[in-house]
């Protein structure tokens, strides 16, 4: 996989209509994380390319925080097969059978 300043360069290029993406965590307060600054560096550049960015995550994911940042919470819609109950009244938070 290309990883790193060559990737961001290549996304530049590319307007997506729709991404997704998956994480490590989710938190209303760090946003979405990952534990790699150069996989957040890239998912951050791509997420940025796209008119509409999903994140796919399972329950185990909300809460989570890994070390570095690639979104902020409000920016992105969330798909998921189970929302926990302190996320229930997020409006970006979709289930999904």
């Amino acid at each position: 996989a290309v990883v790193g300043s060559q990737a961001i360069k290549t996304l530049q290029m590319y307007h997506f209509t729709k991404g997704f993406f998956g994480t490590n965590g989710i938190s209303r307060r760090e946003g979405f994380t990952t534990p790699d600054t150069n996989e957040a560096l890239v998912k951050e550049r791509a997420v940025r390319q796209c008119r509409d960015a999903y994140i796919l995550a399972d329950r185990s994911k909300f809460g989570q925080v890994s070390s570095v940042t690639f979104g902020e919470f409000s920016d992105l819609y969330v798909l998921t097969e189970e929302i926990p109950e302190e996320y229930k009244e997020s409006r970006n938070i979709l289930k999904v059978e």
